[in-house]
């Protein structure tokens, strides 16, 4: 099962970063930073559960402790994902990645991270 949720984190993680970047060339572009950030934050949770719902029977949880254990993977992908892109790509410093997860400053990542942790555990619940 670990292997399985690795190899379906690391699809999030590239769906993910498709979509951010998506969000960067066009969006801002188009509809303005904060407008961008609310509509792939849309988009990112339309694609996480996309792929959680057609891979999740794949992973084969046994239960919701599974369930929970692969959204704490997909979770520190994620998380490790936004920091080294954020510092070692984008050289970022520290404090505007902290923001990046601050809901009061707009950014809504922090918020998406709780939905990428409990989706295996709500797609679950329909394909049980």
């Amino acid at each position: 099962m670990l292997l399985k949720t690795l190899i379906v984190g690391l699809l999030i993680a590239i769906g993910e970063v498709v979509n951010g970047n998506l969000r960067v060339r066009y969006l801002h572009k188009k509809y303005g930073v904060k407008r961008a950030k609310k509509i792939s934050f849309l988009s990112g949770i339309i694609i996480i559960y996309s792929i959680c719902w057609f891979t999740l029977s794949w992973v084969e949880p046994t239960n919701y402790v599974d369930c929970l254990i692969i959204g704490s993977v997909w979770l520190v992908i994620m998380i490790s994902l936004d920091i080294l892109f954020g510092k070692y790509v984008f050289k970022m410093k520290w404090h505007k990645i902290i923001d990046d997860f601050n809901i009061l400053k707009g950014n809504l990542l922090g918020v998406g991270m709780v939905f990428l942790f409990i989706c295996p555990t709500i797609v679950f619940l329909f394909i049980k």
